[in-house]
């Protein structure tokens, strides 16, 4: 096996393995549509071993690991996450994700990364896989690490998948977000982009501009921090923009979001007016201002800025631009229903999740989720409908399914007792309104039974995610557990001991 890179900020932490694994993965560019140089990583990885690795045409991979000296027979488990990354950054912050690695640093019981997103999402389910497979007092039957691409642009990987590419039928899901619960179910979701075209003329008496920016919300992942009234930047421009919508001013640009599962944390709306008109422009957007931050107060970074900047040479017509505001209020965001069957899990969703004027077009793309494939028509309906009213069009990918929860799951239950016996007590059981790749999964291989857990890691998809330092070391600890107990008594022994969730 190759060296492992050390890195200051996780010299001295166990598991001593994984951390490294997670090192070296954070030091190669890995975004979404760029996993060209993590999956040679893995493969040299596997090489080096001599461990069976294939590649299928979408280009998820597979290691096909060895059981324990005795265990040969015992049954294939699948651990199974993905090889791509959520890039994300503040505007104002200078970073490269194609080029540069991640910089990883120690905050207390945190690991964090340097002005960007750390990736523990999915890094550290990815080096757990890869530690379990290369250290060799951990006791397991045989071992197949499934690894996707694209994930986090919509599971196109997991849609894509080769069914030859495993054999196993307990799979074992290291992309959940919280230690203490193992994940029985999520959600389903789609993309939508709305097109709506845009009347352009040429400035003839504007003599200025004005970037209005809002910034420094909390954003974060819009399936699991969707049901924290955290506060959308597009939603936040769109009324600062009413203040001064019956002005003589022009909007020349808006834009604001980045990536469909992601909340959007900062907006821009240039706007082109009069010089003699500045004065007013600001105190209206001040006075507007005011009353946002006053109805926000789970957003206490949130900030506004005003700058003047030279004026574009197009700028949107009047009725146009009163069409895009009320387009921007119109689309659903937010949580839509909460579930009736489980106690605090959001039933249904709608991420308004990017806008952008380029080529005489405004494009938005928003996200629905849902529990059921019902919901997810339903909201995409509600966004056809209202794009028409615009004047636009919509394209929707098809949605992928979610996945139901089986409480009868052998595995379930083996991972119960497995978690009881190290830390004394039951893990919650829950199901998250994010989009895990078992409900695809499970689709492609009838007859898989499947588990999802991981470590505590916070505001996903944002700057600020960080991974718990201790939650990583009882991740491990279960994971451990559970492959020895699998490979000693196989799966079956657990179909009766049935729990209630």
């Amino acid at each position: 096996m190759q060296h492992h890179s050390i890195n200051a900020a996780i010299d001295g932490l166990e598991p001593g393995l994984l951390w490294r694994f997670f090192t070296d993965i954070s030091k190669i560019p890995h975004g979404s549509g760029n996993e060209t140089a993590i999956i040679e990583y893995v493969r040299l990885l596997a090489f080096s071993a001599g461990y069976g690795f294939k590649q299928d045409s979408a280009g998820n991979i597979c290691l096909y690991i060895p059981a324990s000296s005795g265990y040969e027979q015992s049954p294939v488990v699948v651990l199974q996450g993905h090889l791509d990354m959520v890039c994300e950054k503040n505007d104002d912050f200078d970073f490269d994700f194609i080029q540069t690695g991640i910089q990883l640093v120690r905050d207390n019981d945190w690991i964090r990364a340097n002005g960007t997103t750390l990736g523990a999402d999915n890094g550290i389910g990815m080096a757990a896989a890869l530690a379990a497979a290369f250290s060799p007092g951990i006791l397991h039957g045989p071992l197949e690490i499934l690894l996707t691409v694209d994930e986090e642009r919509g599971l196109h990987g997991a849609m894509n998948l080769d069914p030859a590419l495993i054999n196993g039928r307990i799979l074992l899901n290291l992309d959940s977000e919280k230690t203490g619960a193992v994940c029985i179910g999520c959600a389903g979701g789609g993309r939508v982009t709305v097109r709506v075209p845009v009347s352009c003329t040429a400035i003839t008496d504007m003599h200025t501009a004005i970037a209005l920016r809002i910034f420094g919300l909390r954003g974060g992942h819009s399936g699991l921090n969707i049901n924290e009234n955290r506060v959308n930047a597009l939603k936040l421009l769109a009324c600062l923009l009413d203040a001064v919508r019956d002005m003589d001013s022009a909007l020349s640009n808006v834009s604001g979001g980045d990536k469909h599962n992601a909340i959007p944390r900062e907006a821009t709306a240039i706007m082109s007016l009069r010089r003699s008109d500045i004065e007013g422009f600001v105190a209206r957007i001040n006075s507007a201002y005011a009353l946002l931050v006053r109805g926000c107060p789970q957003e206490p970074s949130m900030t506004m800025s005003i700058t003047e900047i030279v004026p574009h040479q197009q700028v949107v017509s009047g009725p146009c631009f009163s069409r895009i505001l009320d387009l921007l209020h119109a689309l659903p965001s937010g949580v839509l229903a909460m579930s009736t069957d489980v106690q605090g899990l959001v039933e249904k969703s709608c991420n308004l999740a990017a806008a952008r004027i380029q080529d005489s077009f405004l494009e938005i793309e928003l996200m629905p989720r849902s529990s059921h494939m019902l919901g997810i028509n339903c909201v995409t309906s509600q966004i056809k409908a209202i794009a028409a009213l615009a004047g636009g069009t919509c394209c929707c990918e098809t949605p992928y399914s979610g996945w139901q929860p089986d409480l009868q799951s052998p595995l379930l239950n083996c991972v119960d007792i497995v978690y009881e016996e190290l830390f004394g007590m039951k893990p919650h059981r829950e199901a998250t309104h994010a989009g895990l790749e078992c409900g695809i999964i499970g689709q492609k291989y009838q007859g898989m039974d499947m588990i999802s857990f991981g470590p505590d890691i916070a505001d996903c998809h944002s700057p600020s995610e960080k991974v718990s330092i201790s939650s990583v070391e009882k991740f491990w600890l279960l994971l451990c557990g559970v492959l020895e107990r699998i490979a000693k008594e196989g799966i079956s022994a657990y179909n009766n001991k049935l729990n209630k969730f």
